[in-house]
């Protein structure tokens, strides 16, 4: 997994587990916030998990010589050495 990648996976992850869902919902006092509420946790834990999943799998390999014969050696080999 990339450096920002798994930054942002471990990010949402912290974020998920330091949020007081239950302390928050108790503050809520109409059914018109609680079901706002609701909406809000679950939209968040889609995102979540949607990050978890799709930072979790490594990249696909990049294939330079595609780009060697579209750009030229030298830019692709700039871009290969920063890469690795």
């Amino acid at each position: 997994m990339s450096g920002a990648g798994k930054k942002v996976v471990d990010v949402a992850f912290k974020a998920g587990k330091s949020i007081d869902w239950e302390g928050m919902a108790k503050l809520l006092v109409s059914d018109e916030a609680r079901k706002e509420f609701a909406t809000l946790r679950r939209t968040f834990d889609e995102v979540n998990s949607t990050l978890q999943t799709k930072f979790s799998q490594e990249p696909e390999p990049i294939d330079w010589e595609y780009y060697r014969k579209g750009i030229g050696s030298r830019l692709v080999d700039m871009y290969k050495e920063a890469y690795e």
